[in-house]
C-alpha cells in the first residue's frame, strides 16, 4: 500500500520558510537579552516588537509576559529581572550549557497553521 501526501507548497520551501522564521526568532530573542544586559530599553522594545509581530503585546501565559508587561510600562530593570528569571527557568530546562545549546543544530518548527511542515516516512 502507497501513502498519498498533498501539500500547497514543495516540502523544501515549507522547511525553508519554517527555519527562516526560527533563524529569525531566535536572532530576536538574542537582540532582546543583548538590549535588556546592555541597559538599552529602545532596543528592547524593538526587539520585543520584532518577537511579537510588530504587536509589542504577548499573551499573559507566555513566558515572555513579564518582560513585555515591564518594557511597556518602562521599567528596565523589572525587564531585565524577568529575563533573568525567564533565562534561569530556560537553563533549568536544558542538560548542556548555553554555548552546546548555540552550536547545536535546531529542532524542526512547526507551521503557525499547527499542521508539521517536516514529514520523515520510511518505507
Amino acid at each position: 500500500m502507497g501513502m498519498r501526501i498533498n501539500s500547497s507548497a514543495p516540502a523544501g520551501a515549507t522547511q525553508g520558510a519554517a527555519m527562516a522564521s526560527w533563524q529569525q526568532k531566535q536572532q530576536s530573542f538574542k537582540d532582546l537579552f543583548s538590549s535588556l544586559q546592555s541597559g538599552n530599553m529602545g532596543s528592547a522594545q524593538n526587539a520585543l516588537k520584532s518577537l511579537t509581530g510588530g504587536s509589542g503585546t504577548v499573551n499573559s501565559s507566555s513566558p515572555l509576559a513579564s518582560i513585555a508587561q515591564a518594557l511597556q510600562s518602562g521599567d528596565l530593570a523589572g525587564a531585565q529581572k524577568a529575563a533573568q528569571d525567564f533565562q534561569a527557568k530556560r537553563a533549568g530546562h536544558h542538560h548542556h550549557g548555553s554555548q552546546t545549546q548555540a552550536s547545536a543544530a535546531p529542532a524542526p518548527v512547526p507551521t503557525a497553521s499547527g499542521a508539521g511542515s517536516l514529514l520523515n516516512v520510511t518505507a
